[in-house]
């Protein structure tokens, strides 16, 4: 069990915390979301973003956020 282990890789995610006006002050790649602040998950990380609004494509939407990662069951 532990070997297996070694060689799973948790899959990092990309988040961006936004200020009160919605713009980006931080970016960072972690195995999990953040629990404090407000922070979106983000396709990537761009230095060109922080300081302003994220760009619309950026933003991960709310339903793949979810279900990234996971197999999805298919019934016959």
């Amino acid at each position: 069990m532990f070997a297996l282990r070694l060689f799973q890789s948790r899959q990092r995610k990309c988040y961006a915390q936004l200020d009160q006006q919605g713009h980006c002050v931080a970016l960072w790649e972690m195995h999990q979301p953040p629990t404090e602040g407000n922070w979106v998950c983000v396709i990537e990380l761009n230095s060109r973003w922080i300081g302003s609004a994220l760009p619309s494509h950026a933003v991960v939407p709310n339903q793949q956020r979810a279900s990234a990662g996971r197999w999805r069951l298919q019934h016959a």
